[in-house]
Protein backbone atom coordinates (compact mmCIF):
# COMPACT_ATOMS: atom_id res chain seq x y z
CA UNK A 1 0.00 0.00 0.00
CA UNK A 2 1.33 3.41 -0.94
CA UNK A 3 1.32 6.40 1.38
CA UNK A 4 -1.51 7.87 -0.72
CA UNK A 5 -3.63 4.71 -0.33
CA UNK A 6 -2.94 4.71 3.41
CA UNK A 7 -4.09 8.33 3.77
CA UNK A 8 -7.24 7.75 1.74
CA UNK A 9 -8.08 4.62 3.72
CA UNK A 10 -7.74 6.50 7.01
CA UNK A 11 -9.92 9.35 5.66
CA UNK A 12 -12.58 6.87 4.56
CA UNK A 13 -12.48 5.11 7.92
CA UNK A 14 -12.86 8.40 9.76
CA UNK A 15 -15.86 9.49 7.67
CA UNK A 16 -18.41 7.66 9.78
CA UNK A 17 -21.01 10.42 10.00
CA UNK A 18 -24.26 9.43 8.36
CA UNK A 19 -27.36 11.59 7.89
CA UNK A 20 -30.70 10.56 6.51
CA UNK A 21 -32.06 12.30 3.44
CA UNK A 22 -34.25 15.27 4.48
CA UNK A 23 -36.94 14.33 1.97
CA UNK A 24 -38.57 16.36 -0.74
CA UNK A 25 -38.54 20.15 -0.66
CA UNK A 26 -41.86 21.71 0.26
CA UNK A 27 -42.01 25.07 -1.50
CA UNK A 28 -43.41 28.10 0.26
CA UNK A 29 -46.94 29.13 -0.61
CA UNK A 30 -46.66 32.21 -2.80
CA UNK A 31 -49.21 34.63 -4.16
CA UNK A 32 -50.33 34.11 -7.72
CA UNK A 33 -52.68 35.72 -10.20
CA UNK A 34 -52.51 38.64 -12.60
CA UNK A 35 -52.29 41.38 -9.95
CA UNK A 36 -49.24 39.80 -8.34
CA UNK A 37 -47.62 39.26 -11.73
CA UNK A 38 -48.33 42.86 -12.77
CA UNK A 39 -46.84 44.20 -9.53
CA UNK A 40 -43.66 42.18 -9.96
CA UNK A 41 -43.38 43.18 -13.62
CA UNK A 42 -43.59 46.86 -12.70
CA UNK A 43 -40.83 46.22 -10.18
CA UNK A 44 -38.46 45.07 -12.93
CA UNK A 45 -39.33 47.86 -15.35
CA UNK A 46 -42.10 46.30 -17.44
CA UNK A 47 -45.83 46.95 -17.76
CA UNK A 48 -48.73 44.49 -17.64
CA UNK A 49 -52.07 45.04 -19.34
CA UNK A 50 -55.34 43.18 -18.87
CA UNK A 51 -56.63 40.66 -18.51
CA UNK A 52 -58.66 41.25 -21.67
CA UNK A 53 -60.99 38.84 -23.50
CA UNK A 54 -59.22 36.88 -26.19
CA UNK A 55 -61.42 38.46 -28.86
CA UNK A 56 -60.18 41.94 -27.91
CA UNK A 57 -56.49 41.08 -27.67
CA UNK A 58 -55.89 42.78 -31.03
CA UNK A 59 -57.43 46.03 -29.80
CA UNK A 60 -55.35 45.92 -26.62
CA UNK A 61 -52.20 45.23 -28.60
CA UNK A 62 -52.94 48.10 -31.01
CA UNK A 63 -53.19 50.51 -28.08
CA UNK A 64 -49.86 49.41 -26.69
CA UNK A 65 -48.23 49.55 -30.13
CA UNK A 66 -49.46 53.14 -30.49
CA UNK A 67 -47.68 54.00 -27.23
CA UNK A 68 -44.41 52.33 -28.21
CA UNK A 69 -44.04 52.75 -31.97
CA UNK A 70 -41.29 55.26 -32.70
CA UNK A 71 -40.51 54.60 -36.33
CA UNK A 72 -39.34 51.39 -37.88
CA UNK A 73 -41.13 48.13 -38.57
CA UNK A 74 -43.87 46.57 -36.46
CA UNK A 75 -43.59 42.80 -36.65
CA UNK A 76 -45.73 40.07 -35.15
CA UNK A 77 -44.63 36.45 -35.08
CA UNK A 78 -47.04 34.29 -37.08
CA UNK A 79 -48.65 32.72 -34.00
CA UNK A 80 -49.18 36.15 -32.44
CA UNK A 81 -50.67 37.52 -35.66
CA UNK A 82 -53.10 34.58 -35.78
CA UNK A 83 -54.35 35.51 -32.31
CA UNK A 84 -54.46 39.28 -32.87
CA UNK A 85 -55.91 39.47 -36.36
CA UNK A 86 -55.40 42.55 -38.56
CA UNK A 87 -53.50 45.47 -37.10
CA UNK A 88 -50.54 47.76 -37.66
CA UNK A 89 -48.21 44.75 -37.60
CA UNK A 90 -47.01 42.40 -40.32
CA UNK A 91 -45.52 38.91 -40.16
CA UNK A 92 -41.83 39.13 -41.10
CA UNK A 93 -40.69 37.09 -44.09
CA UNK A 94 -39.19 33.77 -43.08
CA UNK A 95 -36.04 34.44 -45.11
CA UNK A 96 -35.32 37.79 -43.44
CA UNK A 97 -31.74 38.00 -42.22
CA UNK A 98 -31.27 38.47 -38.45
CA UNK A 99 -29.57 41.86 -38.93
CA UNK A 100 -32.82 43.17 -40.46
CA UNK A 101 -34.46 43.06 -37.03
CA UNK A 102 -32.29 45.89 -35.71
CA UNK A 103 -34.77 48.34 -37.26
CA UNK A 104 -37.85 46.73 -35.65
CA UNK A 105 -39.65 49.27 -33.48
CA UNK A 106 -42.16 46.82 -31.95
CA UNK A 107 -42.22 43.03 -31.92
CA UNK A 108 -45.26 41.04 -30.77
CA UNK A 109 -44.91 37.41 -29.69
CA UNK A 110 -46.82 34.74 -27.78
CA UNK A 111 -45.65 33.73 -24.32
CA UNK A 112 -46.63 30.37 -22.88
CA UNK A 113 -46.33 30.53 -19.08
CA UNK A 114 -46.03 33.55 -16.77
CA UNK A 115 -44.59 33.53 -13.24
CA UNK A 116 -46.07 35.71 -10.49
CA UNK A 117 -42.96 35.29 -8.31
CA UNK A 118 -40.50 36.99 -10.67
CA UNK A 119 -42.59 38.29 -13.62
CA UNK A 120 -40.85 35.93 -16.04
CA UNK A 121 -42.60 34.82 -19.23
CA UNK A 122 -41.60 31.71 -21.18
CA UNK A 123 -41.00 32.32 -24.87
CA UNK A 124 -40.78 28.99 -26.69
CA UNK A 125 -38.69 28.49 -29.78
CA UNK A 126 -41.73 27.54 -31.83
CA UNK A 127 -43.28 30.95 -31.06
CA UNK A 128 -40.07 32.73 -32.08
CA UNK A 129 -39.00 31.28 -35.43
CA UNK A 130 -37.01 34.47 -36.04
CA UNK A 131 -34.63 34.07 -33.11
CA UNK A 132 -33.20 37.59 -33.31
CA UNK A 133 -36.49 39.47 -33.21
CA UNK A 134 -37.19 39.54 -29.44
CA UNK A 135 -33.62 40.66 -28.72
CA UNK A 136 -33.00 43.26 -31.44
CA UNK A 137 -36.39 45.01 -31.38
CA UNK A 138 -36.66 48.30 -29.47
CA UNK A 139 -39.98 47.43 -27.81
CA UNK A 140 -41.24 43.91 -27.06
CA UNK A 141 -44.86 42.94 -26.44
CA UNK A 142 -45.62 39.45 -25.13
CA UNK A 143 -49.13 38.00 -25.06
CA UNK A 144 -49.87 35.33 -22.46
CA UNK A 145 -53.05 33.45 -21.51
CA UNK A 146 -54.35 34.85 -18.23
CA UNK A 147 -54.85 31.31 -16.92
CA UNK A 148 -51.18 30.49 -17.50
CA UNK A 149 -49.94 32.60 -14.57
CA UNK A 150 -48.43 30.33 -11.91
CA UNK A 151 -47.02 31.25 -8.48
CA UNK A 152 -43.33 30.34 -8.83
CA UNK A 153 -40.60 29.15 -11.15
CA UNK A 154 -40.93 25.53 -9.99
CA UNK A 155 -44.59 25.51 -11.03
CA UNK A 156 -43.69 27.27 -14.27
CA UNK A 157 -41.18 24.61 -15.25
CA UNK A 158 -43.79 21.93 -14.54
CA UNK A 159 -46.40 23.81 -16.60
CA UNK A 160 -44.29 23.95 -19.76
CA UNK A 161 -45.66 21.84 -22.63
CA UNK A 162 -44.06 18.48 -23.26
CA UNK A 163 -42.35 19.73 -26.44
CA UNK A 164 -41.00 22.93 -24.87
CA UNK A 165 -37.41 21.89 -25.53
CA UNK A 166 -38.03 20.42 -28.98
CA UNK A 167 -37.15 23.71 -30.68
CA UNK A 168 -34.00 25.75 -30.96
CA UNK A 169 -34.36 27.59 -27.65
CA UNK A 170 -36.56 28.50 -24.70
CA UNK A 171 -36.14 31.94 -23.15
CA UNK A 172 -37.43 33.29 -19.84
CA UNK A 173 -37.98 37.04 -20.16
CA UNK A 174 -38.56 39.25 -17.12
CA UNK A 175 -38.70 42.97 -17.81
CA UNK A 176 -36.83 44.98 -20.46
CA UNK A 177 -33.10 44.85 -20.98
CA UNK A 178 -31.22 46.74 -18.26
CA UNK A 179 -27.79 47.02 -16.74
CA UNK A 180 -26.05 49.03 -14.03
CA UNK A 181 -22.53 47.82 -14.73
CA UNK A 182 -21.18 51.30 -15.50
CA UNK A 183 -20.99 53.58 -12.46
CA UNK A 184 -24.01 51.78 -10.98
CA UNK A 185 -26.28 53.84 -13.24
CA UNK A 186 -29.36 51.88 -14.37
CA UNK A 187 -29.67 51.93 -18.16
CA UNK A 188 -32.57 50.38 -20.08
CA UNK A 189 -32.22 48.86 -23.52
CA UNK A 190 -28.46 48.40 -23.34
CA UNK A 191 -28.45 44.91 -24.85
CA UNK A 192 -32.08 44.19 -25.72
CA UNK A 193 -35.55 45.77 -25.80
CA UNK A 194 -36.00 49.17 -24.21
CA UNK A 195 -39.48 48.26 -22.94
CA UNK A 196 -41.47 45.11 -22.23
CA UNK A 197 -45.27 45.02 -22.20
CA UNK A 198 -47.19 41.87 -21.31
CA UNK A 199 -50.84 41.56 -22.31
CA UNK A 200 -52.82 38.86 -20.49
CA UNK A 201 -55.80 37.60 -22.48
CA UNK A 202 -58.63 35.16 -21.89
CA UNK A 203 -60.19 33.87 -18.68
CA UNK A 204 -58.32 34.06 -15.40
CA UNK A 205 -57.73 30.69 -13.76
Amino acid sequence: MTARDDILARVAAAATHRASHPGGHTPATLETGFDRFASRLRGVGGEAHGPVPAWSAGEAASRVVALRADGGSIFAAESAADLLGPGPWVVPPAELAPIAFEDVAVALMLGTVAVAENAAVALLGREAPQRAMPFLCRHLILLVPANSIVPDQHAAQAALPADAFAHHHLTWISGPSKTADIEQTLVYGAHGPLTLDVIAYGEVA
